[in-house]
């Protein structure tokens, strides 16, 4: 009778038994090095994005590679067989099971758990792109500038610059449009067919292409809800409409006024003592944007290089929601992750409508961010549609360049 009491608590104990070794076992045999994974964003087109995992101590880090950027993932929770790793900025996270050492299948979840892409991960593949097996040694090199047209012959269509770096069958480099850039683009080129991807923790990137008479023709996938032809012709001299002309203050209007509450809940407005008599940079931005990430790291270096000289930030948060316990948790996510010290407002919604009528001095707010340089007599000296980041290379470095001389002009500038 006592043994087969002990047998039977001997089996209630297996459960909790095999779950521990679960847990130990999933976590610690998973393999350090080089990831591949792949967002399986239709039937037939799978968008890759390389990691790196590392094991640190007891946990585990993620290093996201798209060409030069590396996007460092610490938020990673495993939990037997269960592992989960979260976006350090935006609203989304990878959910998977380990399968093996090597293997790991999933979603991919963004903004909440109605939108999500099933995934498979698997260490050690090479290329971003799988080689063909009939290689092309004697392929066209798409190194240089193209003029580009997504959705060409519609009522939808826009033109963009795209410039491309190609070494042997490596490709990197970015599609710059009206509004912003399309980031970080790393791929391969094969028996003259480009394929591009880049994942930025929202976005999720592919771009596929031919070499025909000369030119690129191809299809552009913006994770599982769009897809869009576009067309390439080599062109060096090509340039988009200046993005210092395409917002501007309404006639009527003397300038910018606005009064919007920080993530105290304090109402903040441009006529505060703070900003009077200060060179003012006003920067209409989301937490959810890209674009707005890389701006924001460099209004940070801008804000603590010439702060002291009389120089002040204002962020204009537009949220996807109108919740505002949300848009804060947001924004103090990006402003925590740069360790801005500029004050960040909430504005209200992204809308473009309920944007204009926050903002109702602006002719329009047709991209995000869209940034308004203010001198010490609080006069707009400039407004800059879109930001070119450091995808663009040499774009995001004359720009920068150029603002900060623009900066130091506007500092040196007296108000009588």
């Amino acid at each position: 009778m006592k043994l087969t009491k002990y047998f039977y608590f001997f089996l209630s104990l297996l459960p909790l038994l095999s779950c521990s070794d679960e847990t130990k076992n999933s976590s610690s045999l998973l393999v350090e090095g080089n990831w591949h994974l792949e967002l399986q964003i239709s039937e037939e087109n799978f968008l890759p994005v390389d990691f790196i995992l590392n094991k640190n101590d007891s946990s585990f880090l993620i290093d996201i590679v798209n060409a030069e950027e590396v996007i460092k993932i610490t938020d990673i929770e495993i939990k037997g067989s269960k592992i989960i790793f979260k976006d350090p900025i935006f609203n989304s996270w990878f959910e998977g099971k380990i399968l093996s050492p090597t293997k790991i299948n999933g979603f991919w979840f963004k903004e909440d758990k109605n939108y999500k892409i099933p995934f498979k991960a698997e260490y050690g593949i090479k290329d971003r792109f799988p080689e063909p097996k009939n290689l092309n040694n004697h392929q066209v090199n798409i190194t240089g500038k193209w003029e580009v047209d997504f959705s060409k012959g519609t009522d939808e269509h826009y033109k963009a610059i795209g410039q491309f770096q190609q070494v042997d069958n490596y490709v990197t480099g970015t599609f710059m449009t009206e509004t912003g850039d399309y980031r970080f683009l790393e791929g391969n080129m094969y028996n003259n067919n480009l394929y591009l991807s880049t994942f930025d923790g929202t976005h999720a990137f592919l771009f596929k292409a031919s070499i025909i008479n000369g030119n690129l023709e191809g299809v552009f996938w913006s994770g599982t809800h769009w897809q869009e032809p576009w067309v390439a012709v080599k062109n060096e001299s090509f340039e988009l409409t200046n993005p210092d002309s395409l917002t501007y203050i309404k006639k009527g209007y003397e300038g910018l006024a606005f009064t919007f509450p920080n993530i105290n809940g304090d109402s903040i407005s441009l006529t505060d003592e703070k900003y009077t008599s200060k060179v003012v940079i006003v920067n209409i931005m989301g937490p959810w944007c890209p674009n707005c990430k890389d701006e924001t790291k460099y209004l940070v270096e801008l804000y603590n290089k010439y702060n002291k000289d009389g120089l002040e930030v204002i962020a204009l948060s537009f949220d996807k929601t109108d919740d505002f316990e949300k848009s804060k948790e947001s924004i103090l996510r990006v402003a925590e992750f740069y360790n801005a010290k500029y004050d960040f407002l909430i504005a209200g919604s992204a809308n473009k409508i309920n944007a204009a009528q926050a903002l109702p001095m602006l002719n329009q707010i047709m991209s995000y961010p869209t940034t308004i340089f203010i001198d010490r007599k609080g006069k707009i000296r400039k407004i800059r549609t879109g930001f070119y980041g450091p995808g663009t290379g040499n774009y995001y470095t004359r720009y920068t360049t150029e603002t900060n001389i623009f900066i130091e002009k506007l500092l040196a500038e007296k108000t009588d």
